[in-house]
């Protein structure tokens, strides 16, 4: 059995004896039980025969009743029975406290603590049910074929809490993000909540987002994270190979046409080379007809050398 006992109490100054509670609300843990704790210093001479003792709800509903050292239960509410007793070996040291089981979120609200020894004494106090929200789970949308620039959106579910929750989200540095959030608490018939809280967010490189989920009556903090990343630089497996297929392709492509270049430009220089060769031996020929010199024939100086004389 858990018990939630909060040490502060405060006196109640009314009629003949003094009753005391606690200043600060009872906490009570969903399912289990609980103790309302109500006491007073009994003086000598008390007897369990003239003490009577009521727990009610502020609208007058019988929440345990205990009249002149006997248990008187007939204008108990239904909704409290079998569910509420006090501690009996305890009345006779000033102990009223109440003992409320199987806790419910129906539970909560103010209890008052009525005590009569010959005067009436009359205490109030404050209860509050707590449940444990479950661990949150995230989920992505959409979830493939991501880019840096795209909008996505990550939605937070949690079960089966309460009180509402105080919903908080965080990028990968801890700061809280508070724009573009959208949350939502419905309490199911048992009155605990499914919370559901969704954050849209402009997607970067890499980054991490987390959800936490405050309970304000436990004071507990569940979270959970997500990383994303933009796959941008990321391929399939079928484009992977088409890429690499293409770059083959182009390679060979290159190759082959490097080899042409190559050839073309080698027949180019040879055809230019015989082209200057022959240029060169026909400006040779040219050059030796005009230095090769002039004969006379003897037949010629004979006939000059007759008609001279």
């Amino acid at each position: 059995m858990d018990i939630w006992i909060l040490p502060v109490f405060l006196p109640c100054l009314v009629g003949a004896i003094d009753l005391y509670v606690p200043e600060l609300p009872v906490i009570g843990m969903l399912d289990k039980d609980v103790i309302l704790p109500c006491w007073f210093n009994p003086s000598d001479g008390f007897s369990l025969q003239n003490l009577s003792v009521f727990w009610k709800l502020p609208n007058q509903q019988q929440v345990y009743g205990f009249v002149l050292g006997q248990n008187q239960l007939d204008n108990q509410h239904p909704y409290f029975r079998n569910r509420t007793g006090l501690f009996h070996e305890e009345l006779s040291k000033g102990n009223m406290s109440l003992l409320l089981q199987g806790i419910r979120p129906t539970d909560e609200g103010t209890y008052i603590c009525f005590v009569n020894i010959h005067n009436s004494s009359i205490a109030s106090l404050s209860l509050q049910v707590g449940a444990s929200f479950s661990k949150p789970t995230l989920h992505l949308e959409p979830s493939e074929g991501l880019k840096p620039g795209d909008q996505v959106t990550v939605t937070c579910h949690t079960y089966n809490g309460y009180p509402e929750a105080d919903i908080q989200w965080q990028n990968g540095e801890g700061k809280n993000m508070t724009e573009n959030i959208t949350t939502s608490q419905v309490a199911n018939e048992e009155g605990l909540f499914h919370v559901q809280s969704s954050l849209s967010v402009i997607l970067e490189t890499s980054d991490t987002y987390s959800c936490l989920v405050y309970n304000p009556v436990l004071q507990e903090v569940t979270h959970a994270s997500l990383t994303v990343t933009g796959q941008h630089l990321s391929f399939p497996p079928v484009a992977l190979w088409v890429t690499i297929g293409l770059c083959f392709c182009l390679l060979c492509l290159l190759v082959a046409l490097a080899c042409v270049c190559r050839k073309q430009l080698k027949q180019t220089c040879e055809e230019e080379q015989a082209e200057a060769g022959n240029e060169e031996q026909e400006e040779n020929g040219e050059l030796k007809t005009a230095m090769q010199p002039l004969k006379v024939s003897s037949a010629g100086e004979d006939e000059d050398a007759t008609y001279l004389e």
